[in-house]
């Protein structure tokens, strides 16, 4: 390829650091002031909102979004008073205290995966915009029927898939829209461990991976999987078998009886002649011609100038959908997408209890 694709990897980058001097990437631009004006809602003051979403608002903030929290719900009075203090709105004990006095335009739906749909489903009969944390739901026709409700009532729905927006698989992605797999995506292998032991390893970690399969591949036509579970009868370890309805296909390794902390993610795309792997979410290889070398990308690490919250893709992903809402880009994560992930889940569930291939559309898990 003669020109490579240019994907920020949650940097300054050359343009911010050298032609605007500015080495902390904080100024503001011109197109980004002209934005539409936002008022977001968070619902849910735990982890994911206070590590994740949190500093990805206030990194759009830095740089000038139009960007206002008009509050934060949450039924446990600490968490959601500390966090309401810190970011300067009103507290509110439920979405439904929340959303009654002034209806935002966005909502961010962080609650335990248990109450996700009824939140969601709530802020869409209000007409809320909303961006649901993932799994959409642990079942996959209750994600469907939310992802079809918010289509039906013209709501936007988006679903958290921040891998998408993370800089490593984003440029792969670039690079397989730009040809650089020399044909479209034959294969997708795919390796992803999970050491927590209170996390599920399905909805809690591998739906990620999932998501990213079908991102890259297109939707799946048929699943096979096979399992080993723990002593205590959980799942442990599974393969999951794909064919894609473009006839290309898959396959994914998933453990949650490795580590956490050591190598525990690896995705490959192969095309014809070429592939390309995204090692650990941190570094994408393309390997496009037998005796020249390897095109790698990946960021360097002590650059006190990374941005985690960009890096992770949680800045990509919310400012997709503060423009999705504004009607200037589409979403790249709908609620479809959700469901389909949610449906792949299923699937898996169900191949590995009946020990045999799952027809996606036969057993309805196409949403």
């Amino acid at each position: 390829m003669d020109n490579w694709p240019k994907v920020n990897f949650g940097n300054a980058g050359f343009e911010a650091a050298f032609e605007r001097r500015d080495v902390y990437a904080v100024s503001s631009q011109d197109a980004r002031s002209r934005k539409r004006r936002l008022k977001v809602a968070i619902i849910g003051a735990g982890g994911v909102a206070r590590a994740k979403w949190i500093p990805a608002i206030r990194r759009l903030q830095t740089v000038g979004e139009p960007l206002d929290v008009c509050g934060i719900a949450d039924p446990r009075s600490e968490a959601r008073d500390a966090t309401a203090a810190a970011l300067g709105c009103a507290a509110y004990d439920a979405v439904e205290t929340l959303l009654g006095p002034t209806l935002p335009d966005l909502a961010l739906v962080l609650t335990p995966d248990a109450s996700h749909v009824t939140v969601a489903r709530h802020a869409i009969d209000r007409g809320v915009a909303t961006l649901v944390e993932k799994p959409l739901s642990a079942d996959y026709f209750a994600a469907r029927d939310l992802a079809r409700a918010a289509h039906q009532k013209g709501v936007l729905l988006a679903t958290v898939a921040n891998k998408r927006f993370s800089p490593p698989y984003a440029l792969a992605k670039k690079l397989v829209e730009a040809g650089a797999l020399k044909a479209s995506p034959t294969l997708f292998s795919a390796k992803f461990t999970l050491g927590y032991p209170y996390v599920d390893l399905l909805e809690g970690g591998t739906v990620h991976v999932l998501d990213l399969m079908a991102w890259f591949m297109g939707p799946a036509a048929k699943l096979h999987a096979r399992a080993v579970n723990r002593p205590d009868g959980k799942l442990e370890s599974a393969v999951i078998s794909t064919t894609f309805a473009s006839g290309a296909i898959g396959s994914l390794v998933t453990s949650c009886a490795g580590l956490s902390f050591k190598p525990w993610e690896r995705v490959e795309i192969f095309g014809r002649n070429a592939f390309l792997v995204v090692e650990d979410q941190l570094e994408t290889v393309l390997f496009d011609e037998e005796t020249g070398p390897a095109k790698s990308w990946r960021p360097a690490i002590p650059n006190t100038l990374m941005f985690d919250e960009e890096f992770g893709g949680y800045v990509g992903q919310l400012e997709n959908a503060l423009d999705a809402v504004r009607g200037v880009a589409p979403v790249n994560s709908s609620g479809l997408d959700g469901a389909a992930a949610v449906g792949l889940i299923e699937a898996t569930r169900r191949s590995i209890t009946a020990n045999t291939e799952i027809d996606m559309a036969r057993e309805g898990l196409v949403p």
